[in-house]
């Protein structure tokens, strides 16, 4: 079953936090937890859900190392795939200083103190903070990034990576159409 306007997106907006989280044992032995954390809200598309269920049967099917490995190639081995959102926008540049500490401010308005071990705009971050707001605020916050995230997603599905299907969710669960743009050289 599907909610196209579910009353919550917190468990949905974590769950997909967790996906794109580092996939150490701990976070690897919990993706059945995951999935049953999904399944209540009833956020996804079914095929979305389908994506997403297969992403975890492979994390789980892997040697350990090999899980961690490819998380690494697909997220740390350049800029197009980072998680961290102003580094698509800004890059290195002196800008991206600024950027950060408005989205410190977003988080302080909403009444959360930061203390991840993260930059505040890594997506799994920003993911754990829009799950703390209401699903309208929470789909406006993501659908700003929409462009990033289709940015993103472009580049993973070019490198036929099964995380695609995440970002993919996140977009689809904040109300923006799942698209592949042209992607910048590196």
């Amino acid at each position: 079953m599907f909610k196209k306007n579910p009353i919550s997106l917190r468990l949905t907006l974590r769950a997909l936090a967790y996906l794109l989280s580092y996939p150490d044992p701990q976070r690897r032995s919990a993706l059945p937890q995951l999935m049953d954390a999904l399944q209540l809200e009833q956020a996804l598309t079914p095929d979305r859900m389908a994506e997403v269920e297969a992403l975890c049967r492979h994390l789980v099917s892997l040697d350990p190392l090999e899980a961690e490995s490819r998380y690494v190639d697909n997220f740390d081995r350049g800029r197009q795939t980072s998680l961290h959102l102003f580094e698509h926008v800004h890059g290195d540049s002196r800008d991206r200083g600024p950027a950060l500490i408005d989205l410190l401010q977003t988080y302080e308005k909403a009444g959360l103190q930061f203390q991840a071990e993260e930059l505040p705009d890594h997506l799994p971050v920003v993911l754990e903070f829009a799950s703390t707001q209401p699903p309208e605020v929470a789909r406006e916050f993501l659908g700003e990034m929409a462009h990033i995230l289709n940015a993103l997603f472009s580049a993973l599905v070019a490198r036929n990576s099964p995380y695609a299907s995440v970002i993919a969710a996140v977009l689809e669960v904040s109300g923006q159409r799942v698209q592949s743009v042209a992607l910048t050289p590196e």
